[in-house]
Protein backbone atom coordinates (compact mmCIF):
# COMPACT_ATOMS: atom_id res chain seq x y z
CA UNK A 1 0.00 0.00 0.00
CA UNK A 2 3.21 2.14 0.92
CA UNK A 3 4.18 1.66 -2.83
CA UNK A 4 0.95 2.87 -4.58
CA UNK A 5 0.51 5.90 -2.24
CA UNK A 6 4.14 7.17 -2.79
CA UNK A 7 3.96 6.21 -6.67
CA UNK A 8 0.49 8.85 -6.71
CA UNK A 9 2.63 11.38 -4.93
CA UNK A 10 5.04 11.12 -7.77
CA UNK A 11 2.95 10.93 -10.51
CA UNK A 12 1.00 13.82 -9.67
CA UNK A 13 3.45 16.43 -9.12
CA UNK A 14 5.00 15.12 -12.85
CA UNK A 15 3.54 14.55 -15.74
CA UNK A 16 5.02 13.08 -18.83
CA UNK A 17 4.91 14.08 -22.54
CA UNK A 18 5.45 16.86 -24.10
CA UNK A 19 3.99 20.22 -22.95
CA UNK A 20 0.68 21.73 -24.61
CA UNK A 21 1.75 23.85 -27.69
CA UNK A 22 -2.16 25.61 -27.36
CA UNK A 23 -3.41 27.02 -23.81
CA UNK A 24 -7.20 27.60 -23.03
CA UNK A 25 -7.85 31.30 -24.59
CA UNK A 26 -6.35 29.43 -28.05
CA UNK A 27 -8.08 26.43 -28.34
CA UNK A 28 -11.19 28.99 -27.83
CA UNK A 29 -10.31 30.70 -30.67
CA UNK A 30 -10.31 27.56 -32.79
CA UNK A 31 -13.26 26.35 -31.82
CA UNK A 32 -15.24 30.01 -32.34
CA UNK A 33 -13.61 30.32 -35.98
CA UNK A 34 -14.53 26.77 -36.76
CA UNK A 35 -18.12 27.53 -35.98
CA UNK A 36 -18.18 30.84 -37.74
CA UNK A 37 -17.24 29.20 -41.04
CA UNK A 38 -17.70 25.32 -40.18
CA UNK A 39 -16.05 25.17 -43.98
CA UNK A 40 -12.34 25.86 -42.92
CA UNK A 41 -10.06 23.16 -43.25
CA UNK A 42 -7.73 22.19 -40.29
CA UNK A 43 -4.86 23.63 -42.89
CA UNK A 44 -6.57 26.65 -42.91
CA UNK A 45 -7.25 27.51 -39.02
CA UNK A 46 -3.68 26.32 -38.49
CA UNK A 47 -1.76 28.85 -40.82
CA UNK A 48 -4.43 31.70 -39.44
CA UNK A 49 -4.50 31.22 -35.32
CA UNK A 50 -1.40 28.68 -34.62
CA UNK A 51 1.19 28.79 -37.06
CA UNK A 52 3.31 27.58 -34.51
CA UNK A 53 1.09 23.78 -33.85
CA UNK A 54 0.77 21.20 -36.65
CA UNK A 55 -2.43 20.45 -38.01
CA UNK A 56 -2.87 17.10 -36.28
CA UNK A 57 -3.14 19.40 -33.00
CA UNK A 58 -5.71 21.80 -34.44
CA UNK A 59 -7.85 18.36 -35.47
CA UNK A 60 -7.30 17.19 -31.91
CA UNK A 61 -8.39 20.26 -30.44
CA UNK A 62 -11.82 20.37 -32.32
CA UNK A 63 -12.47 16.88 -31.37
CA UNK A 64 -11.44 17.54 -27.54
CA UNK A 65 -14.74 20.66 -28.69
CA UNK A 66 -17.13 18.55 -29.76
CA UNK A 67 -16.45 19.32 -33.30
CA UNK A 68 -15.69 16.41 -35.97
CA UNK A 69 -14.99 16.62 -39.65
CA UNK A 70 -17.70 15.61 -42.05
CA UNK A 71 -18.67 15.53 -45.93
CA UNK A 72 -21.54 17.91 -46.27
CA UNK A 73 -24.97 17.01 -46.61
CA UNK A 74 -26.17 16.73 -50.29
CA UNK A 75 -29.01 18.75 -51.65
CA UNK A 76 -31.97 17.25 -52.21
CA UNK A 77 -33.02 16.41 -56.06
CA UNK A 78 -35.36 17.26 -57.57
CA UNK A 79 -38.89 15.30 -57.52
CA UNK A 80 -41.14 15.41 -60.57
CA UNK A 81 -43.45 17.95 -59.02
CA UNK A 82 -39.69 20.28 -59.46
CA UNK A 83 -39.35 19.44 -62.60
CA UNK A 84 -42.83 20.06 -63.54
CA UNK A 85 -42.90 23.97 -62.10
CA UNK A 86 -39.91 24.51 -63.60
CA UNK A 87 -41.21 23.59 -66.95
CA UNK A 88 -44.40 25.71 -66.68
CA UNK A 89 -41.88 28.68 -65.17
CA UNK A 90 -40.04 28.38 -68.14
CA UNK A 91 -42.97 27.53 -70.30
CA UNK A 92 -44.01 31.29 -69.20
CA UNK A 93 -41.14 32.94 -70.30
CA UNK A 94 -40.69 31.83 -73.81
CA UNK A 95 -42.22 34.96 -75.60
CA UNK A 96 -40.41 37.51 -73.51
CA UNK A 97 -38.79 40.13 -75.29
CA UNK A 98 -34.88 41.07 -75.01
CA UNK A 99 -35.49 44.41 -72.82
CA UNK A 100 -37.69 41.82 -70.32
CA UNK A 101 -34.31 39.11 -70.61
CA UNK A 102 -32.34 42.18 -69.88
CA UNK A 103 -33.57 42.77 -66.38
CA UNK A 104 -32.35 39.00 -65.48
CA UNK A 105 -29.11 38.66 -63.48
CA UNK A 106 -29.35 35.09 -62.57
CA UNK A 107 -31.28 32.63 -63.68
CA UNK A 108 -30.42 29.59 -61.92
CA UNK A 109 -27.85 28.41 -59.13
CA UNK A 110 -24.57 26.43 -60.01
CA UNK A 111 -21.63 26.02 -57.58
CA UNK A 112 -18.12 26.91 -59.25
CA UNK A 113 -15.00 26.05 -57.28
CA UNK A 114 -11.90 27.49 -58.71
CA UNK A 115 -9.41 25.45 -56.40
CA UNK A 116 -9.25 21.89 -56.43
CA UNK A 117 -8.21 20.91 -52.75
CA UNK A 118 -10.09 17.54 -52.55
CA UNK A 119 -13.52 16.69 -51.18
CA UNK A 120 -14.92 19.27 -49.22
CA UNK A 121 -15.15 18.68 -45.71
CA UNK A 122 -17.29 20.71 -42.90
CA UNK A 123 -16.63 20.70 -39.32
CA UNK A 124 -19.75 19.99 -37.18
CA UNK A 125 -20.49 19.22 -33.51
CA UNK A 126 -20.73 14.84 -32.77
CA UNK A 127 -24.26 15.14 -31.01
CA UNK A 128 -27.16 17.94 -31.29
CA UNK A 129 -26.23 19.60 -34.83
CA UNK A 130 -28.27 22.74 -35.04
CA UNK A 131 -28.46 21.79 -38.74
CA UNK A 132 -31.09 19.40 -38.45
CA UNK A 133 -33.05 21.32 -35.66
CA UNK A 134 -34.97 23.29 -38.31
Amino acid sequence: MHYWITRRRESATTKSGQPRDTDANMDQNLYEASRKDPFLSAVDLQKEWTPSCSVDTVRNRLKQKGLKCRTPARKPFLTQFHRQMRYVYAHSKLHWSVSEWHRVVFSDEKIFRSSSRGALRVYRPVQGSDRFDE
